[in-house]
């Protein structure tokens, strides 16, 4: 009898323990991404972040060390002393971002330097020759004269260089485990068409792309969106590189639309050998879409595409906090037949990260098991 009991026992303790070791396998980590202008601006500020990152069992912070939107400050401005790009009126005099990687890094939360690229108010103010332009209307003008937008030319060498100096300055200074780029891309077709690009790809073609026919798929289009998503890869190969030579163990990664929109001349195809992890929006309702335009099986799916596209790349899917409950539950059903690869679940909220918001992750985590 005692030997029965003996044998139950550890039978039970040996289950329990497996149960415990497999559990963390059942889940996903969770990731936050912070704007830091809606939420970093003191240090009880970060004490409250790293605090309710901890009890909502947050591993990764992906947050802005410069600022992407044009609403609260101007985007390129930044959020730490820099000796390059303006500093954000109210960051000059306490590195916040520093203090928030050492609380961050003592609860063992991992921290992403999210640093968009080439939607820039800063740059584009430095130098006007730097403005994307467009083919509009019979006419070049410039992307922010149309849409408001300030738009830098990804493909010119000078703005390349100044972008990968802040980059280079923040893998430099700060202990970060992650960088993640952003803005690194076009809007349509008829971008950039500036006299630069126009003149470099001219010598290369031997023809001005402003002949192409924009409206529609030929030849020539595509020969053009092939040389502008090479382009892009070739950019993303030099922060890899520089990252590398400066702190190897520094993860790179991107923020990438759906690769099934060729238009914006983002290709994961072509720059995933280069980097650790891609992060696909998946804004579904943004753009009207259904939520199976997140995991398929409809062919322009954003998870189907990406997948084919990167291969062992890891990919960690970027979702919004408020959907309902109901589409999460749809969401990680899909995730789990069909990604069983992806581990890792990213959150953004574009304001405030209250602790409302990291209880809607929590919920939203609950409907995953």
């Amino acid at each position: 009898m005692k030997v029965a009991i003996v044998v139950f026992v550890s039978l039970l303790v040996g289950f329990v323990l497996f149960r415990l070791q497999a559990s963390p396998q059942e889940g996903y980590k969770n990731e936050i991404i912070v704007r830091t202008i809606s939420n970093l601006k003191t240090v009880k500020d970060v004490d409250t972040l790293v605090k309710l990152s901890k009890e909502n069992n947050i591993s990764i912070i992906s947050v802005a060390f410069k600022q992407d939107e044009d609403d609260e400050v101007r985007s390129g401005e930044v959020f730490y002393p820099s000796a390059i790009a303006p500093i954000v009126k109210g960051y000059e005099n306490q590195d916040i971002l520093k203090i928030l990687i050492e609380k961050a890094h003592k609860e063992a939360i991992m921290i992403k330097a999210w640093i968009p690229q080439f939607h820039d108010q800063v740059a584009f103010s430095k130098n006007p020759k730097w403005g994307m332009m467009a083919y509009h209307d019979k006419k070049i003008i410039s992307v922010h004269e149309k849409s408001g937008e300030y738009f830098v030319n990804p493909l010119h060498v000078d703005v390349q260089n100044y972008e990968l100096s802040l980059i280079k300055e923040i893998v430099s200074k700060y202990d970060i485990d992650g960088v993640v780029l952003d803005w690194i891309r076009f809007d349509d077709y008829n971008m950039d068409l500036s006299a630069y690009t126009r003149k470099k790809y001219e010598k290369k073609f031997g023809y001005d792309p402003i002949m192409i026919d924009f409206s529609k798929a030929n030849r020539q289009r595509k020969e053009w969106n092939d040389y502008r998503g090479e382009e892009i890869a070739s950019y993303i190969k030099k922060v890899s590189i520089m990252i590398e030579d400066i702190k190897p163990d520094v993860k790179l990664g991107v923020y990438v639309l759906s690769p099934a929109w060729s238009e914006v001349g983002q290709d994961p195809a072509q720059f995933y050998k280069d980097i650790d992890f891609v992060s696909p929006m998946c804004y579904y309702d943004d753009w009207e879409y259904p939520v199976d335009w997140i995991y398929g099986p409809r062919d322009d799916s954003i998870l189907v595409v990406t997948d084919k596209k990167v291969k062992d790349t890891d990919i960690v899917p970027v979702f919004d906090t408020d959907w309902k409950k109901e589409t999460y539950h749809d969401i990680y059903k899909h995730l789990k037949n069909t990604y069983p690869h992806i581990k890792t679940l990213s959150w953004f909220e574009y304001g405030e990260w209250s602790e409302e918001a990291f209880k809607r992750v929590s919920k939203n985590k609950k409907a995953s098991k």
